[in-house]
């Protein structure tokens, strides 16, 4: 009786003991990873939510569609009209930022 009583003990310890090791090296390699310098997450951009449309801007402005430049209500847009296949068509040119001097 009493020697099934040791191997019960035997066996009970040994479960103990191996639930204790595989608990033990588990938080060694969690603490490890959490240790390490994690690289950031590549920036993503999604262009369906970038819309032109959306940027704020005050009232009045608006964007040169060539450069990109911001223009006030004063500032113009080189344009002209021409009749293509019947259509009147107008074609932009740019603004006063699409032309200006390189040097200046």
């Amino acid at each position: 009786m009493t020697a099934l009583l040791y191997l019960i003990g035997i066996i009970i310890g040994a479960t103990v003991f191996i639930y204790l090791y595989s608990s033990y090296q588990s938080g060694k390699e969690k603490l490890r990873e959490m240790r390490e310098p994690k690289e950031p997450p590549s920036p993503s951009v999604n262009p369906e939510i970038i819309d032109y449309f959306s940027i704020k801007r005050e009232p009045g402005t608006r964007l040169c569609p060539l450069c990109g430049k911001e223009l006030t209500k004063y500032e113009a847009l080189y344009a002209s009209e021409v009749e293509e296949q019947g259509k009147r068509k107008i074609l932009i040119h740019g603004c006063r930022y699409c032309y200006k001097d390189q040097a200046e």
